[in-house]
């Protein structure tokens, strides 16, 4: 492990970045989070997600807050006692500290082109479309055989999101209006079963499972915004980071390690021009 840390903003507060976030905290980096509007996800217990509504949240032992002001988010860099979660422009953002490496972890696919190929000395791209070279300078593989590989220009763009379809579709609002929850994350739900109310009218469970994911309480939802993610298996994971976002996190932290020693990753290709090989 290199003693040299660096100065990190993570794009998005998903499970991906929450889990990317923890990991090059715990690594010692400096590193905060930018959410710029209300985060969707659902799976909130695997994420830092509810430090944007309620100040504050724990991911596996690790604190972040939400830092609007200067003075919160100064103290989060300085003291590294919590990730700061930043929702400013992100603009002002990048404006407001030196960041020498940013990585985007943004997973809801973009609808138009984003770039972060020159927002810092090192970019990393994870979100759906990174092209190392094009828009970032290196990507690590979010889906499909091997997430957490480092991916570097010429290489093309990794495994689309399609390679690793979703578990089941979430329940969706059937009216426009704020959202009362019954059940919370981790509750059992049978079919048919209101988990929750939208102004009064119950939302009915499609089929019977373990809720992974609800929709915060009070939020004023539209017509088919999700709101329910419910795993058909009662040991479905509700908590804590997955296994494909460890490898993942493990992947962008030593990405940033290998730039800082300035090591070459091992490559096939290069190894076999150079005339290496096996004697058989």
């Amino acid at each position: 492990m290199s003693d040299r840390h660096s100065c990190v903003l993570v794009l998005g507060i998903g499970e991906t970045a929450s889990a990317i976030a923890r990991e090059l905290f715990l690594a010692d980096h400096i590193v905060a989070l930018h959410e710029a509007a209300p985060p969707p996800d659902l799976r909130r217990k695997m994420t830092f997600a509810d430090a944007w509504f309620d100040g504050s949240s724990v991911l596996e032992g690790v604190e972040a807050r939400r830092a609007d002001l200067v003075a919160e988010f100064m103290l989060g860099l300085r003291s590294r006692m919590f990730v700061p979660v930043l929702t400013h422009p992100l603009n002002e953002i990048l404006e407001r500290w030196p960041w020498e490496v940013v990585v985007d972890a943004e997973m809801t696919p973009r609808k138009e082109p984003f770039s972060i190929k020159n927002l810092a000395g090192l970019t990393i791209g994870v979100a759906p479309g990174s092209i190392p070279g094009e828009n970032c300078d290196l990507a690590i593989d979010g889906y499909g055989k091997d997430p957490g590989a480092i991916r570097r220009p010429d290489e093309g763009p990794g495994p689309s999101c399609e390679a690793d379809p979703p578990d089941a579709e979430p329940v969706r609002a059937p009216i426009a209006g704020l959202f009362k929850m019954f059940k919370d994350i981790g509750n059992v739900v049978e079919a048919g079963e209101a988990f929750g109310a939208i102004d009064g009218v119950p939302v009915p469970a499609p089929y019977g499972g373990r809720i992974r994911g609800i929709v915060k309480q009070g939020r004023a939802v539209a017509v088919g915004t999700p709101l329910a993610d419910i795993a058909a298996s009662s040991g479905a994971q509700v908590a804590g980071m997955s296994a494909r976002n460890r490898l993942i996190a493990r992947g962008v932290s030593f990405a940033i390690e290998m730039q800082a020693e300035g090591w070459t990753p091992f490559s096939w290709d290069a190894f076999l021009e150079g005339g290496g090989g096996l004697s058989i």
